[in-house]
């Protein structure tokens, strides 16, 4: 394709007399001066959420409120990978157009679950939304191209009779190149990279330009040799390692190359940081209705004067530093309880009570006597009062939570969104807060939803123009479906495709299929979809049976229910063929009219009835089909329950055991120690007797030398 070949760059190029080169370079800095003080601010943002201090910010405690409401609202906005939903713009009866939207929905769904850039990109995209402000994401096209020997037809489908394989060849005798493979991968452009023309609203952005850091190699691929000439001096690394010995080598530098999309001119030009010319310039290789490869950027708080945004956590940070004033204060003043005090140094022994005390110690005092006189340990110790600093503690942090609800009102975050709620609360409370705490997430969570529409349309739309028709067909298995097996049907389906525009499907992303992650709601649209075919069933078919003319206004009052469950679409290929088969043999019925018109009629219900049948098999295989993976989730659901279970028992078990450990421990401890007393004990008693014996002795002896 001509997005990727490398063409010859083409010489004394200009615009408006001016060359090309220069006037981008010129462009870009003059964006860059308005969208500058917005950088600050969101490099400030940024590095508050990672926590980077300095050494003067780095001895203060800090409340990271920003990184706390960050984690609630980022699983709010994008919880799971989106699924894109492809249908025809007006619910009418159109098979071909409905076997082109089943095709082109599969194939987006696929290159969505076999790679991950779509949902690497858009949680990136959903993190510098919360951040600085802006986040955007880029589609290209990046095909497999392979020289293969020719065919000799040109793209048409060939059935083998034995078979039945789709073949698609071409006219060509001699080699040509084909794409055998295609991606349209999603690239997350990195904030500070993306740039666009400075604007009141994103209709008026006439320019949008990403930088493409690539190395000497891969630009003189992709350019040719006047690559040679640009300078290696940017490096793409992570924030952290800019600063580091590694970053400062010549190791992986690399050129800042910008990509620049000119919705005037339709022309795409590619420039160098530190190069005056421009290095390439075609025209639009895309050919995408919007022209622009990136959708409208998801953007914070934003004005109708201005596509500058104001990160979301400029609104609150007045109160953000207050709370770490606040936090700052609490953690001194934590510092500071303590039992401290002072004593008479007369009795030195007392400064042991608070450094060697243990239970059931006491501590020796020489002057007992003075002590006593002096009132004892409270007139020889005094200790420091805490009242008022803990007074002062509970104050702050009564004044830090009142700042936390403050800042959760601002934006808009309900206790229900954070997992809390009072035990006082009723049921009704609870839901009521649940269904107006989310209101305000609406928009934000919408706007997601409107990006990665977005670009699923730009996907879907290099997709029809680009794609194969073979690979088309293999990606989407539509030809291991009942659809499928009409080669008709599917030539019609990709020439549709191939000739359409997004004014014939809407492509759409529910807001609640990225917010939160729910496995049965998909399987409840299904029953809620069995549910009303049954009823409007049972209600239709005795009408058909007693008045075979209603039959066509039937089948269209049932088409007209299908289509308005997406759950309902796979089946309603099955009713129409159906319907169709009741209408056949009701138009051979008045052709051939039956001499015995009971018998005719009998004949009549025997078909309805079939096909009642035909059609509550379907629903009944669809239903079990759901009950049974409803029943796989419980039991996994179950399973994991009983896993933490015995976790947990495990863990108290341990605590049990490790209880019963200390006890013996402690038991043992104490008999030691009562023995040792016991044994003191003993010991002072027999001094004190072999001293009273020594001292009768001595006694006697004295007596007895005085007589």
């Amino acid at each position: 394709m001509p997005y990727d070949d490398i063409s010859e760059v083409k010489k004394n190029k200009s615009y408006d007399g001016e060359d090309i080169g220069a006037y981008w370079h010129r462009e870009l800095e003059e964006a860059k001066k308005v969208f500058d003080k917005w950088e600050t601010r969101g490099k400030k943002v940024v590095r508050r959420y990672r926590d980077e201090r300095d050494a003067v910010e780095w001895p203060r405690t800090k409340f990271n409120i920003l990184w706390s409401n960050y984690q609630v609202l980022f699983p709010s906005l994008y919880g799971r990978k989106p699924k894109p939903e492809v249908s025809r713009r007006y619910m009418d009866s159109d098979p071909v157009g409905r076997l082109g939207c089943t095709m082109l929905e599969r194939v987006l769904e696929y290159e969505t679950e076999q790679f991950n850039d779509f949902d690497s990109a858009l949680r990136s995209v959903v993190e510098d939304r919360l951040l600085p402000g802006r986040g955007t994401a880029w589609v290209r096209f990046d095909p497999t191209i392979e020289s293969q020997e020719a065919s000799p037809e040109d793209s048409i489908y060939k059935t083998d009779a034995a078979q039945k394989e789709l073949t698609i060849t071409n006219v060509e005798e001699e080699p040509v190149e084909r794409i055998t493979e295609a991606h349209s991968p999603i690239d997350y452009v990195y904030w500070q990279d993306f740039m666009h023309s400075p604007a009141r609203t994103w209709e008026e952005v006439w320019w949008v330009s990403r930088w493409v850091y690539m190395t000497k190699n891969e630009g003189i691929e992709r350019f040719g040799d006047v690559f040679k000439n640009v300078s290696l001096n940017s490096q793409n690394v992570d924030n952290d390692s800019k600063n580091s010995i590694e970053a400062k080598t010549a190791y992986d530098k690399k050129a800042k190359v910008a990509e620049i999309w000119n919705k005037r001119t339709g022309k795409v030009c590619w420039i160098a940081e530190g190069y005056p010319q421009s290095l390439d310039e075609r025209d639009d290789p895309l050919k995408l209705e919007e022209f622009f490869p990136c959708p409208k950027p998801l953007l914070s708080t934003t004005t109708n004067g201005s596509l500058i945004p104001v990160p979301d956590y400029c609104e609150y940070e007045d109160q953000a530093l207050e709370l770490d004033s606040i936090t700052n204060r609490i953690s001194m003043l934590v510092k500071a309880v303590k039992a401290v005090g002072v004593f008479n140094a007369e009795y030195k022994e007392l400064g042991r009570l608070f450094t060697e005390g243990i239970d059931n110690k006491m501590f020796p005092v020489v002057s007992w006597a003075a002590l006593s006189e002096k009132g004892g340990l409270k007139g020889a110790i005094d200790m420091m009062d805490l009242t008022t600093v803990l007074t002062a503690l509970n104050q702050l942090y009564q004044a830090r939570e009142s700042v936390k609800q403050t800042i959760y009102e601002i934006c808009g975050i309900s206790d229900i969104l954070r997992g809390t709620s009072s035990a006082e609360e009723t049921l009704g409370a609870q839901q009521i807060k649940a269904q107006f705490g989310s209101l305000r997430l609406k928009s934000s969570q919408s706007e997601v939803a409107r990006f990665a529409s977005d670009l699923f349309r730009i996907k879907a739309q290099i997709i029809c123009q680009f794609y194969p028709e073979q690979l088309i067909v293999e990606m989407s298995g539509i030809m291991n479906t009942p659809e499928g097996q009409d080669q008709q049907s599917v030539m019609a389906a990709l020439q549709l495709l191939k000739n359409s525009t997004m004014r014939d499907f809407h492509i759409s992303v529910e807001s609640d299929s990225l917010a939160q992650i729910d496995e049965l709601s998909e399987r409840q649209g299904a029953q809620e979809a069995i549910v009303a075919i049954s009823s409007f069933l049972q209600q239709a078919v005795p009408m058909v049976a007693q008045a075979p003319e209603t039959l066509p206004m039937v089948s269209e009052m049932l088409l007209f229910l299908v289509r308005r469950f997406r759950a309902g679409r796979g089946l309603e290929s099955a009713i129409e063929r159906a319907m169709q088969a009741l209408s056949d043999k009701a138009e051979q019925a008045k052709q051939n009219p039956q001499p015995e018109p009971k018998q005719q009629i009998a004949q009549m219900e025997a078909q309805a009835k079939q096909a009642e049948l035909q059609l509550k098999g379907q629903i009944e295989q669809q239903k079990i089909q759901s009950d049974m993976e409803i029943e796989k989730m419980r039991l996994q659901q179950q399973q994991i329950v009983a896993d933490n279970q015995a976790k947990l028992q495990m863990a108290m078990a341990g605590q049990e055991e490790q209880l019963e450990r200390w006890k013996a421990d402690l038991e043992a401890r104490t008999k030691i120690m009562v023995a040792e007393i016991a044994a003191k004990a003993l010991m002072d008693r027999t001094a004190q007797e072999t001293d009273r014996t020594n001292m009768k002795m001595m006694l006697e002896s004295q007596n007895k030398v005085i007589a």
